[in-house]
């Protein structure tokens, strides 16, 4: 008669072996920032298992950063600008015209059917 024995292992422990680096710290001129991967469960929704970053004692980690880019953070570095009008004109005066009174220039295509080039300008919400 034999006997299996098995052994149930658990992922959702973080192993001093098993911690790494947190590149997000170290990003941010914070390195040696020790992490791991704790198991919340699973999402019933998704299907996909949920993970926390634990520090080597165990508790939740939170990410370290500089003041500066922090404050960089709560505001958009590039404000964008929605395209309000899009104009095609073939006349270069035209074309100048438009570009004169705030449009801007996106491209053109200079090979048409009647060899006449096309020049695509956009105009752009105000900045406030």
């Amino acid at each position: 008669m034999s006997t299996t024995t098995t052994i149930q292992a658990e992922a959702s422990k973080p192993q001093i072996n098993k911690m790494q680096e947190c590149r997000r710290c170290k990003d941010a001129g914070f390195p040696n920032q020790l992490i791991g991967f704790e198991k919340l469960g699973d999402d019933p929704s998704t299907g996909k298992v949920k993970w926390k970053l634990v520090n080597g004692d165990g508790q939740q980690h939170i990410h370290k950063t500089n003041i500066q880019q922090q404050q960089n953070y709560d505001r958009p570095v590039f404000k964008r600008r929605r395209v309000v009008d899009i104009a095609t004109v073939t006349d270069v005066q035209e074309a100048k015209k438009l570009l004169e009174s705030g449009w801007e220039y996106s491209s053109s295509y200079p090979a048409t059917l009647a060899n006449i080039p096309h020049y695509i300008l956009v105009k752009r919400e105000k900045n406030q």
